[in-house]
């Protein structure tokens, strides 16, 4: 890899050999918001834009004498760019809660500071893998807006063409600071049992409304199915997992698709998705939020104002929440059994999984989806875990090392020959530390 600087400023990456065919795998990618890199001669170019000027200063005269620094460049980058996105979410945060009156917000962000203080030491390690592994490939680009990037996450020891499970993960984050590396832990531990998983970014508010955030869902799930062959996976044996506002999007993407091709008579049209439902082996929703009518005055009662969340669900500047909430959609059918049959057919298997203690979505909202999917005719499982809170299937259970139940569920559907049960990966966070950011989350 080498650096040349560009005739209007700035500096361009060369790799050496050739450029890469368009859906090919890439190391790396740029950060511009188009997503897009450009061919040139023999080269393919990654374009350092002008919302990086100061990294690429920084880049030019700081590293640039340096040999080292010519392929370690690409690196840091990416590195500051990630850390600037995860800074923006974090002032986003902050801002959102400061929106609630009153003490609340204050007690809220207390003890998010607190929990995360606790869990730190698990953090620090997570991160490190995620930045330094060589089996992490980061920010692999799936479409053409801002943020359609995602995460790979590869078995060890493995190398392509080889037929590997997948799973693809769609984070949450109250549908304004979702981010791909939070699935870095999940992705981390079920990668080590031979699944190769990929966590999807997308828009979230204000970036995005709804409808964007689905329609990069959508575009997401049908980049893996159609592209990850080409990274060793296996396209007939996938599963989509979604956690909390991933679940909501994920479980909803999968109804339109489902809708779409209803429509369509089955043969897809030129509105349809680059996938099909069929082509999901099972979806797994975790600690999700699947009925935003009913769910709204509580989302509203725990800091995310009902203002705010009209603006995130709006479409077209009108805001339904039955349009949008995967549980009115699935009653549907159940009304109209006759002309929705083939919708219904198409979905697959689903599994809910939800803490009994979850205070951010009460597990009963969980309970009741399960039951209007058994109504439409889906197969569906619930599994209800007492003691467990909104986080802990994804963030505490995999940091203890041993109990690990998402990673259980996932398994059993795509690869049910492992004994996950008696697999014990490495303890992150000692347990009195657990116990104790357990007893002050405020999810």
């Amino acid at each position: 890899m080498t650096w040349r600087p560009r005739e209007k400023g700035g500096y361009e990456v060369l790799r050496e050999g050739g450029g890469e065919a368009e859906g090919e795998p890439a190391q790396t990618s740029s950060s511009n918001s188009s997503g897009r890199a450009r061919s040139e001669g023999d080269g393919a170019f990654l374009m350092l834009t002008m919302k990086d000027k100061y990294i690429r200063k920084f880049l030019h005269f700081v590293l640039f004498p340096s040999k080292v620094a010519r392929y370690s460049a690409s690196f840091l980058h990416m590195l500051m760019s990630e850390a600037f996105i995860v800074a923006q979410l974090t002032l986003e945060l902050g801002r959102q809660m400061a929106l609630v009156p009153g003490k609340k917000w204050v007690l809220m962000l207390l003890r998010l500071l607190v929990y995360s203080a606790l869990l730190m030491p698990g953090f620090i390690q997570v991160a490190f893998f995620y930045f330094f592994s060589s089996r992490v490939k980061r920010s692999v680009v799936y479409g053409p807006n801002p943020r359609n990037r995602c995460d790979l996450y590869l078995p060890p020891g493995v190398e392509a063409p080889y037929n590997l499970p997948v799973t693809i993960f769609v984070t949450g984050g109250a549908w304004i600071i979702g981010y791909k590396a939070w699935g870095s832990l999940f992705g981390k531990v079920l990668s080590k049992e031979g699944v190769l998983v990929v966590s999807l970014d997308y828009r979230n508010f204000p970036q995005g409304r709804i409808k964007e955030m689905l329609e990069d869902v959508d575009r997401g799930i049908g980049w893996v199915i159609n592209n990850i062959h080409k990274y060793g996976g296996d396209p007939t044996n996938v599963c989509l997992v979604g956690q909390s506002a991933g679940a909501h999007l994920s479980s909803l993407a999968l109804i339109e698709c489902a809708e779409k091709l209803h429509l369509a008579g089955g043969k897809g049209s030129g509105k349809a998705s680059s996938w099909t439902p069929q082509q999901i082996k099972a979806f797994i929703g975790v600690s999700g939020a699947y009925d935003m009518d009913r769910l709204s005055d509580h989302l509203n009662s725990r800091g995310l104002h009902l203002s705010l969340l009209n603006a995130i669900m709006s479409v077209n500047g009108a805001t339904c929440f039955e349009d949008i909430s995967p549980a009115t959609r699935i009653f549907n059918y159940v009304e109209e059994p006759d002309k929705y049959s083939s919708v219904v057919d198409s979905l697959p298997p689903v599994t809910l999984l939800h803490g009994k203690d979850d205070d951010s979505i009460p597990y009963e909202h969980a309970e009741e989806f399960g039951h209007v999917l058994e109504r439409a005719g889906v197969e569906v499982d619930r599994i209800f875990y007492e003691g467990e809170t909104h986080t802990t299937p994804l963030i505490e259970n995999p940091m203890r090392g041993t109990g690990d139940r998402l990673s259980e569920g996932v398994l059993s559907v795509i690869k049910p020959e492992t004994d996950f049960k008696s697999s014990k990966n490495r303890r992150l966070v000692p347990e009195v530390l657990i116990r104790l950011a357990l007893k002050v989350s405020p999810f």
